[in-house]
């Protein structure tokens, strides 16, 4: 059974890298007709277009990855079928499940080891191929930023007009705090410090406003500033998109915009879909197994064509799980896993309905 096991695993695994490689030619292609004559006029040169489209492998191929397991799944068994070795392994009284059963491990240490990669290798990659494409190198780390504003706890506002990361120090500080529509009180600092843990707020004033309409103003040389929570890292990081951070830092996002009472649905949803929709490929498998009993006659263009329309469907059902959680419609985790959990029921409930 073992030899039995690695031959059906090697024939996946081979299917699987030409259909892979084949449809990331595919994507290479296509996106470079429609982004070919932006780089000719643009005046990029064939070593950067051949650098982005490296960086790209990543993001391509996690997108790719299910439509190449699927295809393969059916490319396996569909070959297996047409050599009579399907049959054979059956009238050996090996049932269709033990047959499958290496395919779903294959499948699923593929997807666990494309989680790792794409969470260590696609942002970094993301973020480089987004600065070729914008024309600015943020990739580098520049070492003062400029008009930094965060929102903190307790309704509080900090405006900082240039913030010196390797010194953890700002200047021409603003802190602002409301309650509810009404400005309590604001803080001017000509320079703000960290130190032991903490800000120190230097020479500056605190206006106060009562309802009234009255106003108290204090002047300070050094004022601890113990109601801000934000950290050297918060006015240090960039303003990225969910597909340029990795899963720890998409989890410190949505803990960081917690703690101040932000929005996080939208990173919630971004977070729990970087875990599912890698194993969107393992589900792709399954019901690649369950529907190669079905088409056991068809011909290799009718199964690409069977593939493309299954993964049209399957993304589309993603992307509605999407939106539904960006809207509120679904929590973020069941939005992030409800077309996993759907293929898969529905490719549990063929093959348990197929033959043995």
């Amino acid at each position: 059974m073992r030899i039995l096991s690695r031959y059906v695993q090697k024939q996946f695994y081979v299917y699987l890298a030409l259909c892979f490689s084949g449809f990331l030619a595919v994507f290479i292609v296509v996106d470079l007709a429609g982004r070919l004559s932006g780089f000719i006029d643009s005046g990029v040169s064939g070593g950067t277009i051949f650098l982005y489209y490296t960086l790209s492998i990543p993001y391509m191929g996690i997108l790719i990855l299910p439509m190449a397991m699927l295809l393969a799944s059916l490319f396996c068994f569909g070959n297996l079928a047409r050599f009579g070795e399907l049959a054979a392994m059956k009238s050996a009284g090996i049932s269709l499940y033990s047959i499958a059963l290496p395919v779903l491990g294959a499948a699923l240490l593929v997807c666990t080891a494309s989680f790792f990669l794409t969470d260590r290798v696609m942002p970094g990659s993301n973020r480089k191929r987004a600065a070729i494409v914008q024309g600015k190198p943020r990739a580098v780390f520049t070492p003062m930023v400029s008009q930094v504003v965060l929102q903190d706890v307790d309704e509080q506002i900090l405006s900082v007009g240039t913030y010196f990361r390797n010194e953890a120090r700002g200047e021409q500080v603003t802190l602002d705090r409301y309650e509810g529509m009404r400005l309590v009180d604001k803080l001017r600092a000509e320079e703000m410090r960290w130190h032991s843990g903490g800000w120190t707020f230097l020479r500056g004033e605190v206006r106060k406003f009562s309802e009234d309409g009255g106003e108290q103003l204090t002047r300070f040389r050094a004022m601890p500033a113990r109601e801000v929570t934000l950290t050297p890292e918060d006015l240090s990081r960039d303003v990225r998109s969910a597909d340029e951070l990795s899963f720890t830092e998409l989890t410190a996002l949505v803990q960081r915009k917690q703690r101040i009472g932000d929005d996080v649905v939208r990173v919630q949803v971004a977070r729990y879909m970087r875990v599912s929709f890698p194993f969107t490929g393992f589900v792709m498998a399954l019901f690649g197994i369950s529907l190669s009993a079905r088409t056991q006659r068809a011909g290799k263009p009718l199964l690409v064509g069977i593939c493309l329309l299954i993964s049209f469907v399957y993304y589309g059902c993603i992307q509605a799980g999407r939106v539904m959680g960006w809207n509120g419609i679904l929590p973020p985790f069941p939005s992030a896993w409800a077309a996993n959990l759907l293929f898969l029921g529905l490719g549990a409930v063929m093959l348990i309905r197929t033959r043995r």
